[in-house]
């Protein structure tokens, strides 16, 4: 049974409520400020008016994965860390990602031992504590304005984002609605530019927390 107390914030996110239960009450025990998130898009809601200092996420989730989430997190805050939980199925996403420096650390599922997590959050609360300490200070900008609704999209370009929003490729949108490859890049770019966003990750991300589509 976890001992030390702790005040850092701790978000768990896992689109298996058993594990997530199990987690959250262990580090809540620990004396960590835990919340808890089932999937990308609900901890973007959390992470847009709140902030945190670890993440602990799963690899593979439906709607918006670890790797996408990822991206997203740190333009909300550089100083964020991130650790991986990731089956054998996304093992190379997860060296990769820590061979680039985007995530802290990653535990393979499932786990067997909550005290190495719990080992493992510790030294990533050592690294954020660095993290913040570099960084040099902004002065404050004023929240980047976002369209409320679909109808900057044009009939096309929410069918568009739909079918993006579902995982589909280029090629296999361009097939669903029989046109070419090139005509959903060009209605991919216009739809980056009215949403202000420069990915399919942050337009993907964009729709499901503003609840569009």
């Amino acid at each position: 049974m976890p001992s030390a107390t702790n005040t850092a914030r701790l978000l768990l996110i896992d689109d298996e409520p058993h594990l997530l239960e199990v987690l959250a009450e262990w580090f809540r025990a620990a004396g960590y400020d835990v919340r808890t998130a089932a999937d990308g898009i609900e901890a973007l809601q959390y992470l847009r008016t709140r902030g945190t200092d670890v993440i602990v996420t799963d690899l593979k989730m439906p709607g918006l994965n670890g790797l996408q989430l990822l991206a997203v997190l740190k333009d909300l805050d550089p100083a964020i860390v991130v650790i991986f939980l990731t089956g054998q199925g996304t093992m190379d996403d997860a060296i990769q990602a820590l061979r680039e420096g985007r995530a802290f650390d990653f535990l393979i599922k499932p786990l067997r031992n909550l005290h190495q997590l719990q080992m493992v959050v510790e030294k990533a609360l050592t690294r954020r504590d660095a993290l913040a300490n570099s960084l040099p200070v902004e002065p404050t900008r004023p929240t980047r304005p976002w369209p409320g609704h679909l109808e900057a999209l044009t009939s096309r370009e929410a069918e568009v984002m739909r079918l993006l929003t579902r995982g589909l490729d280029n090629r296999a949108i361009a097939e669903r609605l029989h046109l070419s490859e090139k005509t959903i890049k060009n209605n991919l770019s216009r739809i980056y530019e009215k949403l202000q966003v420069r990915s399919r990750t942050q337009a993907i991300a964009f729709c499901h927390e503003h609840g569009l589509l």
